[in-house]
């Protein structure tokens, strides 16, 4: 059970061993930067979910795996910033993230699930939250797909690989969290 909840609290995404995409000028195409953009808006909404445990979940697994999303998102964010930046390209993401479908993008939670997470509380919440960040990592393996086929530059694409791999291995432990 330990090594259980220890993958789960680092398969958050985690951070990347890919070495820093803005050294040395690095080659990178649109996809790259769209794939960047959109893990931004992705780990945002992370974010916003997980900041809504503390108040209203009572579970401790529940609380300890908000505690690591809200740490690994807030680390990838400031990377990829950082990426999107040194490549002087925008960190917003281009119109609605639906409209970019082709890219995997296609949002996992809405403005009406957002609300019913908001108002839930206990039992109730832990349920949402959980089924709700089941289908947000699903999404970012979607996306990590797309930039491990149509990406340019290794280090995006290493972080893309480690986002699969950790996501994936999150999944599974989301379904344990759910039916226990």
């Amino acid at each position: 059970m330990l090594f259980a909840f220890a993958l789960l609290l680092t398969a958050c995404g985690g951070t990347s061993k890919a070495s820093d995409p803005s050294e040395a000028k690095p080659k990178h195409n649109a996809d790259d930067v769209m794939y960047l953009q959109m893990m931004i808006v992705h780990r945002q909404q992370a974010l916003d979910m997980a900041r809504l445990v503390p108040d209203r979940s009572r579970r401790a697994e529940v609380q300890k795996l908000a505690t690591a999303v809200e740490k690994d998102s807030s680390g990838e964010v400031k990377q990829m910033t950082s990426w999107l930046t040194s490549w002087s390209k925008p960190t917003a993401l281009q119109g609605p993230a639906n409209s970019h479908a082709a890219h995997g993008g296609l949002p996992a939670i809405g403005p009406a699930e957002m609300k019913a997470l908001k108002q839930a509380e206990g039992r109730g919440f832990d349920i949402t939250f959980l089924n709700l960040l089941l289908g947000h990592q699903h999404n970012a393996v979607e996306m990590s797909k797309v930039e491990m086929s149509k990406g340019a530059n290794p280090a995006a694409k290493t972080y893309a690989k480690g986002v699969m791999e950790s996501t994936s291995k999150m999944i599974g432990q989301l379904l344990g969290l759910l039916n226990s």
